[in-house]
């Protein structure tokens, strides 16, 4: 009786850290990812202002030359 009790405690505690070994690869995973997700939008910012000042400058350069005309 005593043999069984100790293998299950046994089982238990392995599946118990293979478990918390789990979430923390999870919890790395989703740390990265969220990283990831600021890089990426930090990149379309960038892309937003580049397009705007562009636009900008087009704006800039037609409004003169209405003017003259």
């Amino acid at each position: 009786m005593r043999k069984k009790l100790k293998k299950n405690e046994k089982k238990k505690t392995k599946i118990l850290k293979s478990i918390d070994k789990l979430k923390n690869k999870i919890t790395a995973k989703e740390k990265k990812l969220s990283k990831v997700n600021i890089k990426i939008a930090s990149l379309e910012k960038k892309v937003a202002e580049n397009k705007a000042k562009k636009l900008a400058k087009k704006n800039a350069e037609q409004s003169p030359a209405s003017i003259d005309n």
